[in-house]
């Protein structure tokens, strides 16, 4: 079995897909080779959704590349805002849903189970369940009785996850921390995984692997992978552990000229060979 793909067909898979969704958590493991494709592309602009979104959201709002935007987190972690995210929020422009980190995991889990809903205690009194596009309702717990928040099932069209290792299956290796990558690879319609590397076979056992990482290491099993695509340092200025820390430089770079729109196309156009 061989899922190996481009990134031409990934974008292809985008354009047909209702929504997209990038994994990784803020400045760690995001598929920025993906997210520089797709903005150097015609795709029309999507509906996009991020769990902790980093530059390859604001990349994509800024190249005009995103209508709606259900989002827990977009920014730059400790290093601050997201240009492009900031701008589109001030004023308006960008239709949002706003999650809270739990909140949009339950709603990953329910999708993931095939369920139209998961309750949850997690956001009860807080402003995020009053917006005017809130999706969650309260209701009262057949069973205790008290007031628990229902939180709608949400399924991405496109899930595009950023990983160490993957062989042509679709078998995968995440080193360290894997966020919410694998509850989305199983809400999604399709998953695709940028790899930096792929290989014939996986190892078998964490002892084949660096004592860095083998016993922090998670597996992906193939059947929730549509493809893989091979892009040695696919994750751009974010920390891929172990190989590679945060390019401060370069994140420092982008925020400073990602409000410049002949500067971010020329950085997607430069991400995406």
């Amino acid at each position: 079995m061989d899922k190996t793909l481009t990134l031409s067909d990934l974008t292809h898979l985008a354009r047909e897909a209702e929504s997209v969704a990038f994994g990784g958590g803020g400045l760690q493991r995001k598929p920025m080779a993906a997210a520089c494709a797709l903005a150097s592309s015609d795709i029309e602009p999507m509906r996009l959704v991020s769990f902790l979104g980093g530059p390859e959201t604001d990349l994509l709002i800024g190249a005009a590349k995103v209508r709606h935007l259900s989002f827990a987190f977009v920014g730059f972690d400790a290093y601050g805002l997201a240009p492009n995210f900031r701008r589109a929020r001030e004023s308006g422009q960008l239709e949002v849903v706003e999650y809270s980190e739990a909140t949009l995991l339950t709603a990953f889990d329910a999708a993931a189970r095939r369920l139209p809903f998961l309750p949850t205690r997690f956001a009860l009194g807080t402003a995020i369940t009053r917006t005017a596009t809130s999706p969650f309702r309260e209701f009262e717990c057949p069973v205790s009785g008290e007031t628990l928040l229902a939180v709608p099932a949400l399924a991405p069209g496109l899930a595009i996850l950023h990983v160490n290792l993957a062989d042509r299956a679709g078998n995968a290796l995440i080193h360290g921390d894997t966020y919410g990558d694998l509850l989305l690879a199983r809400a999604s319609a399709k998953t695709v995984l940028t790899a930096e590397r792929i290989v014939d076979e996986l190892p078998r056992h964490s002892k084949d692997l660096p004592d860095s990482v083998g016993l922090r290491s998670t597996f992906l099993s193939r059947l929730w992978v549509d493809g893989v695509v091979e892009c040695p340092g696919g994750g751009g200025m974010t920390a891929v552990f172990p190989e590679r820390a945060i390019d401060l430089e370069a994140v420092l770079s982008f925020q400073r000229q990602a409000l410049d729109a002949d500067w971010l196309a020329r950085f997607a156009r430069a991400g995406a060979q």
